[in-house]
This record gives C-alpha cells, structure tokens and sequence, in this order.
C-alpha cells in the first residue's frame, strides 16, 4: 500500500462514515506495514474476473484502472453501475447480487 495509504483512508473513510466497528485503525496501519508492492501491470490472469464498477463522482476505479484491468484479465466481466459511486452495495445493491450471483452461477456451469 502507498505510504500515507492508512492515514487517508482511516481519516477520510473510516472515521467520517462511522466504520471503526468493521476495521480498528490498528489493522488499517498493520496492513499497510505488512504489505508488499507488487507491479499489477506485470500479472496475467487466466481466471474469470468480475469487476464491479460505479460510474458517480466517488468510485474507485477510473477508466485507466479498468484498461489495465482488461489488459491483466484475458477473462474479464465487467459491470458498470449508473446510479452508484464506491458503495455499490447501498445504492443497488439488489442489481449488484443479481450481477455477482449470475457472475458465480457461470461458474459452475463448468463443473456440472
């Protein structure tokens, strides 16, 4: 994780949006203290992906995120969602199911 990665996200996140029940800001800062840098750009994946992707203000993944992804993933699904920023699972969550539930339900179609 970037260096100043724990300090953001637990005054810009956790904090503000009440979510110090779900993570403590220690495990924030032993994350980042345990993690390795590795190049993404450098990874082929053969698995199915799925990315779940808001198309407000606040998401996440950026349209040169998702070319990388697309250039990472050889199988890749993505799913955009209109109404959503970050937090897919409260503003459509319902869709959101449905896409990862119809994602996973793909998936064993090729173990039956």
């Amino acid at each position: 994780m970037p260096h100043d990665w724990p300090e953001d996200y637990i005054n810009n996140y956790l904090i503000p949006y009440n979510r110090t029940a779900n993570i403590r800001p220690e495990a924030v800062w032993g994350i980042q203290r345990e993690s390795a840098l590795i190049n993404l750009d450098d990874m082929s994946l053969s698995m199915p992906v799925l990315v779940g992707r808001g198309k407000l203000q606040e998401s996440l993944i950026t349209d040169t995120d998702l070319d990388r992804y697309k250039k990472m993933c050889s199988n890749i699904t993505v799913k955009e969602y209109f109404q959503s920023g970050h937090n897919l699972k409260g503003t459509e969550k319902k869709l959101f199911y449905t896409d990862v539930t119809d994602f996973l339900d793909t998936l064993s179609e090729g173990f039956n």
